[in-house]
C-alpha cells in the first residue's frame, strides 16, 4: 500500500506555530492580558504569558518553542552552522559586560538615554559601549528605537527590577561558560575519571579545590552562584511552584522538613507560605548560611531556621519528616551522591522520607528538542562541573539501592511544566 505523501517540514512546523499563536491570542483576548510583545511598556512588567495560564496555553507557547526551535533547523545551510553557532558566546559576552558596568540600571525605565550620555555615566568607552550594546541588541536585550538612542525592552528592563540575573548573568559569563572548552584538556590528562577535582571547572579556574570548596572560599563566587539558583528557581521550568504544588504536602500535617543543601533556603520560603503548619531547617555550608538568613521574611523566622551542616557528614537531625534534596544529587558522580543519600537513609526515622527533587533524563527523542537540548546542558555541565552527569530513571533506581538497600523510590511525579522530577524515597513499611 502507498503511503500517503507528508506535507512539507516547513509547512508542518510554520501550521503548528500559526494554531499555537491563535490560541494564545485568544487567551490574552479573553483575559485582558497584554499580548506578547517585545515592548516592557506594553506589558508592565508582567510576564510574557503568567504562569496560572490554563494547561492548553502553556502547551500553545511549547508548541511554538519547538517549532520555531525546528524551523530554523530544518532551513539553516549546513555552511552556515558554525557561523550562527558563534553568535550564543558574543551576546553572553555583551550581557557580561552591560552587567558588569550597570548598564542596565543607568537606561531610564521610559524614554531613551544617548550612547554619548550613557558612556559618561558608566564612564566606559563610547565606542565598546555602542557595540557591545548593539551586539546584545540583537539577542533581545535593550533596544535601540531611535539611531543612538538606548532604551530598554521588556528583558533588560528585568534585569533592573530582578538585580540577582545579573549575577547569574556574570556566573555563566565567568564561572561556567569557561569550563566547556576546557573539558578537551581535562579528557586528555585525566581521562575516566570521577574525582570532584579533576574537572574542567578545575582547568578553567586553576585550582586544586572541588566546585563547592571554592564556592565557600569566595564571597563574590557565593554572590554570583546564589544569583543563579534563584533566578533558576523561578524558571518556568525548574520553577519552586512545581515543588510546592507537585507534591501533597498538606498530607504530612505539622511535619518537620530539612532541606538538605538549600542554600539561600528559597525553597523553603515558598514552602512556607503555602503550608504554614511545616517547619523548616534549611542546612548548607557555614558561608552561604551566613549571607541567607537575613532573606527570611520576619513573619516566617519561627518556622524557617537555618544550620552549618555539611551533607557528606552524618546527618544531626534524626526526627525530621522530610528529608528535601533538591537539585542537589546531579551535582555529585555516583561515590559521593551515594554517601549523601547512606547518610540520610540512617537518620529516617520509621514513616519518614526523602525527597528528591532533579533532572530524570529521557530516552533520546522521547521529548521535544528545545526541551532535550535544555537537559543535554545540564548533564554536560554536572560533567565539566563535577565529573557528575543527569542520570535516567534506571540509574536513580541503582543509586538509592546502593546507598541503602532498604531503601525504594515509592513515587516519581513530574508535575506538568516542570523539567525535573519528585522522587519519593523511603522504606517498605
Amino acid at each position: 500500500m502507498t503511503k500517503a505523501p507528508q506535507a512539507p517540514a516547513l509547512e508542518v512546523f510554520a501550521d503548528q506555530i500559526s494554531a499555537a499563536a491563535k490560541v494564545i491570542t485568544a487567551f490574552c483576548a479573553s483575559t485582558g492580558h497584554p499580548h506578547p510583545s517585545f515592548d516592557d511598556t506594553q506589558l508592565n512588567g508582567l510576564d510574557t504569558l503568567p504562569s496560572s495560564a490554563p494547561v492548553e496555553v502553556q502547551e500553545a507557547r511549547q508548541v511554538i518553542l519547538e517549532s520555531a526551535y525546528r524551523l530554523q533547523q530544518v532551513i539553516i545551510e549546513p555552511n552556515q552552522y558554525l557561523a550562527r553557532l558563534a553568535v550564543y558566546p558574543q551576546h553572553l559576552a555583551a550581557i557580561q559586560w552591560l552587567c558588569h558596568f550597570k548598564i542596565p540600571s543607568l537606561v531610564p525605565h521610559e524614554g531613551t538615554i544617548s550612547y554619548t550620555d550613557l558612556a559618561a555615566a558608566a564612564h566606559v568607552p563610547l565606542h565598546q559601549l555602542k557595540s557591545i550594546t548593539r551586539m546584545a541588541i540583537t539577542g533581545n536585550f535593550l533596544q535601540e528605537p531611535v539611531l543612538n538612542q538606548v532604551a530598554h525592552n521588556k528583558t533588560s528592563a528585568r534585569f533592573v527590577s530582578n538585580p540577582s540575573l545579573c549575577d547569574w548573568a556574570l556566573f555563566l559569563a565567568e564561572d561556567s561558560a569557561p569550563m566547556a572548552p576546557k573539558l578537551v584538556e581535562a579528557t586528555q590528562r585525566w581521562g575516566e575519571t570521577t574525582k570532584k577535582t579533576e574537572t574542567a571547572f578545575n582547568l578553567s579556574l586553576n585550582t586544586e579545590l572541588p566546585f563547592f570548596d571554592y564556592l565557600s572560599s569566595s564571597p563574590e563566587f557565593t554572590q554570583r552562584f546564589s544569583g543563579y539558583m534563584k533566578n533558576v528557581a523561578k524558571g518556568e521550568a525548574t520553577n519552586v511552584k512545581h515543588l510546592v504544588q507537585g507534591y501533597d504536602w498538606a498530607s504530612l500535617g505539622n511535619a518537620t522538613v530539612v532541606d538538605v543543601g538549600g542554600s539561600s533556603g528559597h525553597a523553603s520560603i515558598a514552602l512556607a507560605e503555602t503550608y504554614p503548619q511545616l517547619r523548616f531547617i534549611v542546612q548548607d555550608l557555614p558561608l552561604v548560611i551566613e549571607t541567607s538568613q537575613s532573606q527570611v521574611p520576619e513573619a516566617m523566622r519561627s518556622r524557617i531556621t537555618f544550620q552549618s551542616h555539611d551533607f557528606f557528614t552524618p546527618q544531626p537531625v534524626r526526627d525530621a519528616d522530610v528529608y528535601l534534596l533538591r537539585m542537589i544529587l546531579h551535582d555529585w558522580p555516583r561515590e559521593e551522591a551515594q554517601k549523601i543519600l547512606s547518610h540520610l537513609a540512617a537518620a529516617l526515622r520509621p514513616g519518614a522520607r526523602i525527597l528528591v527533587m532533579d533532572t530524570v533524563l529521557p530516552n533520546p527523542g522521547t521529548v521535544p528538542v528545545s526541551e532535550e537540548a535544555l537537559l543535554r546542558v545540564r548533564d554536560m555541565t554536572m560533567m565539566q562541573t563535577f565529573n557528575s552527569h543527569e542520570r535516567g530513571r534506571d540509574e536513580w533506581e541503582e543509586l538509592v539501592h546502593a546507598a541503602d538497600s532498604t531503601l525504594n523510590i515509592s513515587r516519581a511525579i513530574q508535575p506538568v511544566g516542570s523539567a525535573m522530577t519528585i522522587l519519593e524515597v523511603g522504606r517498605d513499611q
